[in-house]
């Protein structure tokens, strides 16, 4: 059996008006129609809904089960409406993510230029918020979408599923004595750990594991965003715990190295959240499918060897102390030397450089064929080579 939304609606209304009659004036009918439709609603239900012995309307026992009920399928209702008429019009509006800052920084980017392919005219914003602000904004329906790097609390108006694991790595200086070794928590009594922010899921991972290492009395600083633990650690600050995918770049190029401690810190979980308050629009309804397709995407995460800079078998580039000499060669070479021949010839040097003498002095190249048809050419009309300029 269906339940019908306008019965629904004037059945609340009665309820709320304590009346018939007051809620004909509300809904702008008469009041023997709002009379019917309240008794066709307990024929469909077969259940008395309304108490009419009293002077004012009350509802009874099935009838309160049933407002409440009532109340949320009519808000349901209308958002559904919303829902549609803003799909209608979705050229125009923006679709807001929301993402703690440590996801937001370095995972999301990838699905926001897919997004951007697929739907070249969309609007795009990213909320950035601590994890209690997201599952806030989820509870009152304000945010569709959260992207989170460990599960918000259960219980909650969203519902919560893992995309993949997010691997942590505590990071130190390039040129750090402990990189590359097999360390143990007590090797890291005298390092001075950078902290993230208040509300920080990365600190309170942190601070946790410092506590697990028996190092709760370790010296620590705080910074601000992954970024800040970043920079802090590559010039002495100390040494930092970041997602490992947040310093690929700074692994491969040798910027940044990791420490290699046991236990390691345990790897967290992207999680995707969304809200149940409200019916999901059509783009947040399209994005959920599409975090999935990112995220199980082979290539997604091309993750870098362990080891001192990056470490294993990460290929270097030579060093640039080498590049600079060899260039510096090139250039001290005479032109004749760093410019390849022309014709049969070798291209002579200008007037006024002679060439290098490293040894025995040497005869100057012979000119190019084509030079000397120029010489031969300017001979014969009376011209003269260019004199040289001073």
């Amino acid at each position: 059996m269906r339940l019908n939304l306008n019965q629904l609606a004037i059945f609340v209304q009665v309820i709320e008006c304590e009346g018939f009659s007051a809620a004909s004036q509300v809904l702008f009918l008469s009041q023997s129609s709002v009379s019917k439709q309240v008794q066709n609603l307990e024929i469909a239900l077969r259940t008395q809904l309304v108490d009419r012995s009293g002077p004012r309307i009350r509802p009874t026992l099935a009838g309160t089960v049933l407002l409440a009920q009532a109340k949320e399928v009519l808000t349901l209702a209308d958002q559904a409406v919303h829902a549609v008429q803003a799909a209608a019009l979705l050229g125009g509006e923006p679709l807001t993510i929301g993402s703690t800052s440590t996801i937001g920084g370095h995972f999301l980017p990838s699905v926001l230029l897919e997004l951007r392919h697929r739907e070249p005219a969309l609007q795009l914003s990213v909320a950035v918020g601590t994890g209690g602000q997201l599952a806030e904004a989820l509870e009152e329906g304000r945010t569709g979408i959260a992207l989170t790097g460990v599960p918000l609390p259960p219980g909650g108006r969203y519902r919560s599923e893992p995309l993949l694991g997010e691997e942590m790595t505590l990071i130190c200086p390039a040129d750090h004595p402990l990189a590359g070794q097999e360390l143990t928590p007590a090797d890291l009594a005298d390092e001075t750990f950078l902290l993230r922010e208040c509300g920080s899921q990365t600190r309170r991972q942190l601070t946790d594991l410092l506590q697990s290492w028996e190092l709760a009395g370790a010296p620590t600083l705080d910074l601000w965003g992954t970024e800040g633990i970043k920079e802090g650690v590559r010039i002495g600050l100390g040494v930092g715990l970041v997602p490992r995918r947040s310093v690929r770049l700074e692994l491969r190029h040798g910027v940044l190295a990791e420490l290699a401690v046991s236990p390691a810190p345990e790897a967290r979980t992207v999680t995707v959240n969304w809200t149940l308050a409200r019916p999901l629009t059509a783009y947040e309804q399209m994005l959920l499918p599409l975090l999935r397709e990112v995220t199980r995407a082979p290539d997604h995460d091309r993750s870098t060897p362990r080891g001192r800079g990056g470490g294993g078998a990460v290929k270097r580039r030579s060093p640039p102390q080498s590049r600079r000499s060899e260039q510096h060669e090139v250039i001290g070479r005479p032109c004749h030397d760093a410019l390849p021949a022309v014709a049969s010839g070798a291209v002579p040097p200008r007037e006024g450089h002679p060439p290098a003498t490293d040894g025995p002095a040497e005869q100057p190249p012979a000119a190019a064929p084509g030079i000397e048809r120029r010489l031969e050419r300017a001979l014969q009309y009376g011209r003269g080579p260019r004199p040289a300029r001073t």
